[in-house]
């Protein structure tokens, strides 16, 4: 199939930016609430040396080049990233009232103890810290995967994780800011609790209480898990490359365990964020085959 056309990047992100600018002017004239900002430090300086390198590649070879075409989809790296700092800044100013409660007491129902599964991953010390790392690895494979796949020229596979990102991000989040969760630390009373995950639901309850969050540490969102998310889809990235990929999707499957096990997320969560990525990935497949058919 041939790549998604750049419109629907256009749509996906523009919506994505005026919705979460419609929910900061809700904040600013109503709720008043303060947040944390989540774009990176020297986001524009960033930004800045991206653009000037593109022109600097178009002026030394031609829009076309392989090398230029690199140059660009920084641009639209960066730009994608950048649309999702925003919305996390814009979401976590949510108004509603977590949904933690009702989801232990769902949970509960099917039998599932988030207590007893910490204590069974606490009585396995180095599982644990194996978790621990591959949980923490994401950040790395949202950092350098892509740009492994720019510099490769795999474009293609890059404008299907982008629509990949901004649509689950779009839903997700749309989510969320209705009906918010704070994870398992904020509600489940346990010594096992990492002082990170205790952080995600303290951030939550300053913020609605009009403190300055005191940390940036932790997570956001609980349900859907976004880190379960981004891992199925950093493995979606190198797809073509088949023993990387097998070798990634093994990892990324302990991550996504990890994120049960660990304490992070309720398996609902887990769940949420499967049926998100496939629902996400057939609208990328139906959008191909129209197009295709229209050509």
């Amino acid at each position: 199939m041939r790549a998604i056309p750049s419109r629907y990047f256009f749509l996906l992100g523009g919506t994505i930016v005026c919705l979460s600018f419609i929910v900061l002017s809700i904040n600013y004239f109503i709720y008043q609430f303060p947040g944390n900002n989540y774009f990176p430090p020297n986001t524009p300086l960033i930004g800045s040396i991206i653009l000037l390198n593109y022109i600097g590649l178009i002026l030394t070879f031609d829009r076309t080049h392989r090398i230029t075409l690199s140059g660009l989809e920084l641009i639209n790296l960066f730009a994608v990233m950048s649309v999702i700092a925003l919305a996390t800044n814009a979401v976590q100013l949510t108004p509603f009232s977590p949904i933690d409660k009702q989801i232990i007491a769902l949970e509960k129902q099917f039998g599932i103890d988030m207590v007893a599964i910490l204590e069974w991953t606490n009585k396995h010390p180095h599982l644990k810290y194996l978790l621990s790392i591959i949980y923490d690895s994401l950040a790395y494979q949202m950092s350098f995967i892509p740009l492994f796949v720019i510099i490769s020229g795999r474009f293609q596979v890059l404008k299907d994780y982008y629509f990949l990102l901004l649509s689950t991000t779009l839903l997700g989040f749309s989510y969320y800011y209705f009906f918010p969760t704070t994870a398992p630390a904020s509600e489940i009373q346990s010594s096992l609790f990492a002082p990170e995950q205790i952080a995600t639901g303290l951030k939550f309850h300053q913020i609605h209480n009009h403190i300055q969050p005191t940390t940036i540490e932790g997570g956001l969102i609980a349900l859907p898990s976004f880190h379960s998310i981004w891992a199925i889809l950093c493995s979606y990235l190198i797809k073509d490359w088949f023993t990387p990929c097998i070798i990634l999707s093994i990892i990324n499957l302990l991550l996504i365990a990890s994120c049960v096990l660990l304490g992070w997320h309720y398996p609902i969560d887990i769940f949420a964020a499967i049926t998100l990525v496939g629902l996400c990935y057939y609208l990328l497949t139906r959008i191909k085959i129209e197009n295709e058919e229209e050509e």
